[in-house]
């Protein structure tokens, strides 16, 4: 499954991160908000149950929603941190976890996961966080450790630009994925970045790394 949200607020924040000159600030904190206002259109997804509550005036029809603590979300280092921190604005109660991997820069960018701390995930909503969805190879070797690790109920990725090569290779390989992203775009470099897209999302939020 496959959603583009195109709701107004996050298309007017993706806008905003999109610009060159952005301050490393401004582009985190729009990372953060496209991660919650993504979350707004997944909560739709979930099951909820219908409640009784009272008020000072009688009892009023209410739901609440069911899993909110059987969720898990990840964070596919280094980027994903602040997009992060926007879902778990949305599912505090949820668990977390981290992977992180390595990806070649020359073609055909393969990748080596180099660390995962997960929960228990047999039968939990697992939300995977990355800002960029590229080539596709980081999130298809991330899936495929999860999946090693147990049998998820759902498994979930939120992404902010995704290039429709790197779809078509995750849906390919995991055909059970939703995915929930806010712009799908058709072309990519020849050293596997996204364009127009935005860059380098790690290295807007945080700076880039010393080489040696």
């Amino acid at each position: 499954m496959l959603e583009e949200v195109h709701h107004l607020l996050l298309q007017e924040k993706l806008s905003e991160i999109r610009r060159i000159g952005i301050g490393r600030v401004e582009f985190r904190e729009g990372i953060r908000e496209i991660g919650r206002l993504i979350c707004y259109n997944f909560v739709d997804s979930l099951e909820k149950n219908i409640i009784e509550v009272k008020t000072p005036m009688g009892t009023a029809e209410g739901v609440k929603i069911k899993d909110r603590k059987n969720i898990i979300v990840v964070s596919v280092l280094r980027a994903a941190i602040p997009m992060v921190e926007g879902i778990m604005r949305v599912f505090p109660e949820a668990q977390s976890g981290v992977a992180g991997a390595w990806r070649s820069d020359d073609p055909p960018f393969p990748v080596e996961v180099g660390y995962l701390r997960l929960p228990e995930v047999n039968d939990k909503i697992v939300i995977v966080a990355d800002p960029m969805l590229a080539t596709g190879n980081t999130m298809v070797a991330i899936m495929d450790r999860i999946k090693e690790l147990g049998t998820p109920r759902r498994m979930v990725l939120f992404n902010i630009i995704a290039a429709h090569e790197g779809l078509d290779k995750v849906l390919k390989k995991h055909s059970d994925v939703e995915i929930y992203t806010a712009s799908v775009e058709k072309e990519l470099s020849s050293d596997g970045y996204i364009v127009p897209g935005l860059g380098d999302a790690g290295d807007k939020c945080f700076g880039s790394p010393v080489t040696k």
